[in-house]
């Protein structure tokens, strides 16, 4: 028992040692900035009845002073009325694409960023949620500008600021982002599992993307951006995480049993595309965030440390942080449930039942 105690110790040591690696990595990057001319951006948004969501989105990219934009919607078979809000634009920039049925083998998302990027006219892609809104005029410029500024052979996804409810559990996703991806080491990460792309908000050149096609590699996958993020690092380009913060809100869910429901359809894919290796990955979660600090309770200290960084990155209340046992123990329930509703072969999301193909 000690000796295990000892490797637990060194592993929160190593997390902990790779969260501030990464907050200072983000300091940079957040000052990484392009003087050239910016090229054309399409803003691409899938929308699947998302008339609450849209007008704030429209309003936020209508006051965005980037020299050359275009935000296209796909509304895919909405049964409310989300067609109605992009017809009534009022904002030449921004256009709609009325989706017909869904393809075979594909699910909603995947279809809807695909048409999408048929239909974009710039050069450079932003794909991005309905449930998102740029936070100041120069947001999508800001973005636009750091993206220019990368490094070559790789693409850009974003760390946003979180807003809505069920934040107990939907904080933890940038908590463990932050802490157990080594998001410093740039281009050197050595393997695509160590990567990955947070859908609600990733940019590629359209060139990258076209000859790629990444969302129809993962065409039938509910897990999408993770397994977009894996492709792209095999076939030579790297994703970067971006502090945008300060630029891009998600307004993810209302009420805590949204934001269950929501994380229920894909945190077993996060675990495992099997029923095993979820099993085996939940059994080193619950080792590493649950067993150890009561084994070591010194380690409760890297826990705050971690959820009290990521919190303050994505500026939650600090209500959120105190709560942080309750989230380590809450994630362990979500990934049971999901992995039970995996077992039954059907996944529900927004009234369309998904189909894995995991």
């Amino acid at each position: 028992m000690a000796e295990l105690t000892l490797v637990l110790i060194g592993l929160h040591g190593v997390m902990v040692i790779n969260l501030l690696l990464n907050l200072a990595t983000f300091t940079l990057r957040r000052r990484a900035r392009s003087t050239e001319t910016l090229s054309p951006v399409s803003v691409l948004v899938p929308a699947r009845n998302e008339e609450h969501n849209l007008p704030r989105l429209m309003a936020s990219f209508a006051r965005q002073d980037h020299p050359s934009a275009e935000m296209v919607i796909y509304d895919d078979q909405s049964t409310d009325s989300t067609w109605d809000i992009i017809q009534k634009a009022g904002d030449p920039r921004i256009r709609g694409i009325r989706g017909g049925d869904l393809p075979e083998g594909w699910v909603g998302k995947t279809n809807g960023c695909h048409q999408l990027s048929l239909h974009a006219q710039g050069s450079t892609f932003l794909f991005i949620d309905a449930d998102t809104e740029f936070q100041h005029p120069a947001a999508l410029r800001h973005m636009s500008e750091r993206f220019a500024a990368r490094p070559p052979s790789t693409v850009l996804t974003g760390m946003t600021l979180l807003k809505g409810g069920g934040r107990s559990i939907v904080t933890m996703v940038g908590a463990l982002i932050i802490g157990c991806i080594p998001w410093w080491m740039g281009k050197r990460v050595p393997l695509s599992a160590m990567s990955g792309v947070n859908g609600q908000c990733w940019m590629i050149t359209a060139d990258d993307y076209r000859r790629l096609l990444p969302h129809q590699q993962v065409r039938g996958e509910v897990l999408e951006d993770i397994r977009i993020g894996r492709y792209l690092h095999r076939q030579g380009l790297t994703p970067l995480l971006d502090d945008v913060t300060d630029d891009l809100t998600v307004h993810m869910y209302g009420t805590f049993p949204e934001a269950w429901r929501g994380f229920r359809k894909n945190t077993a894919d996060i675990l495992g595309r099997t029923l095993l290796s979820s099993t085996m990955v939940l059994a080193g979660y619950i080792l590493m965030f649950i067993v150890a600090p009561l084994l070591a309770p010194v380690l409760f200290v890297s826990l705050f440390l971690l959820k009290f960084m990521s919190d303050r990155l994505t500026r939650q209340p600090f209500a959120v942080t105190l709560l942080a046992p309750v989230s380590f123990v809450l994630i362990v329930f979500l990934g049971l449930d999901s992995m039970f509703n995996r077992s039954r072969g059907r996944i529900e999301w927004k009234g369309r039942i998904i189909a894995s193909t995991g």
